[in-house]
């Protein structure tokens, strides 16, 4: 536990650096946009083509198990969120916050980075087919769903997810990747290079973000935090024991899939926020629970990786 302790701690001090320079107010007020916008725009989705376009995709036995494992997960997460939210008979505001709260992991921001800390540059092109399941379940179920609660008597709903889908620049590396893997397309060296440049920068980059985005949070009252707490650990422990038990009970072994259980318990990523002025979703729970989630992910996130990783 010690060891992987020492792996991923350089990751939490960068965010929490940062955090304490944004609370000292001795970063510029637009750095966190500026810099969001990079990764969402260019940081990640370079990292993810590179990553993808330099696979072998030979769709084997591994690759299909990948696929559909982590695609039964996402699917059983929002199910799962749509029962607590009724048995909690939750408000339709916080109803469509629990439900895409439960989808959006941080499976690129931190995952990525703690993957690459644990086992390596490797392990980036599985990491990416992993969010390649994530992204596509969670803009098409995900803000679908979304769409139809919002305006279930709309016809152009099918219309608009598709068109936001399109537009995703992550998507859209996930897309282009698969397809330069899987045709076997030559990329020049001179342009691998810039690729690698840009890839390269993505992790740090994504920390920071991470620390600023904490450092610009209000702390709020005490029973503020009682339901983020609650669903903090749910996310963090309950959701990855459902991967972890789930592989058991089709016979496979837990540490075949380790990279997506460490991403199944991966907190809660910034996306949700950024989605809340469409949606009117709850935004002062999703601040919270982003940046509760995070500081116990660095307790909780050695613990899975230590029954995880030999």
């Amino acid at each position: 536990m010690f060891q992987i302790l020492t792996v991923i701690t350089p990751l939490f001090i960068i965010i929490f650096t940062t955090a304490l320079l944004q609370k000292l107010k001795r970063v510029g007020n637009n750095w966190l946009e500026v810099l969001n916008e990079f990764t969402l725009k260019i940081g990640l989705p370079v990292l993810i083509f590179s990553a993808l376009a330099r696979t072998n995709f030979s769709f084997k036995t591994e690759e299909l198990h990948l696929l559909i494992s982590n695609s039964i997960f996402l699917i059983v997460s929002f199910i799962l969120a749509i029962v607590v939210g009724k048995i909690l008979r939750l408000k339709k505001q916080m109803f469509m916050t629990l439900f895409i709260c439960f989808g959006f992991s941080n499976i690129a921001y931190i995952g990525i980075p703690v993957l690459t800390q644990v086992a390596g540059e490797s392990i980036i092109p599985t990491a990416s087919l992993i969010i390649a399941v994530y992204l596509f379940w969670q803009f098409t179920f995900g803000t679908g769903y979304l769409d139809y609660l919002l305006d279930k008597n709309n016809p152009d709903i099918i219309k608009n997810i598709l068109k936001s889908f399109i537009k995703n620049p992550l998507i859209l590396s996930v897309v282009l990747g698969v397809f330069v893997g899987v045709f076997h397309i030559a990329i020049p060296s001179v342009l691998i290079k810039s690729l690698d440049m840009i890839s390269a920068s993505v992790t740090p980059t994504v920390l920071v973000v991470v620390g600023l985005f904490i450092g610009k949070s209000k702390i709020g009252s005490l029973s503020q935090w009682i339901p983020v707490l609650a669903f903090s650990l749910l996310t963090l422990l309950g959701l990855p024991a459902i991967f972890y038990f789930g592989v058991k009970l089709f016979g496979f072994l837990p540490t075949q899939f380790s990279s997506s259980i460490i991403e199944a318990a991966m907190p809660l990523a910034i996306t949700p926020f950024a989605l809340a002025d469409k949606y009117n979703l709850n935004k002062e729970f999703i601040a919270r629970s982003i940046v509760l989630s995070t500081i116990l992910s660095m307790f909780i996130l050695p613990f899975w990786i230590s029954l995880l990783v030999k």
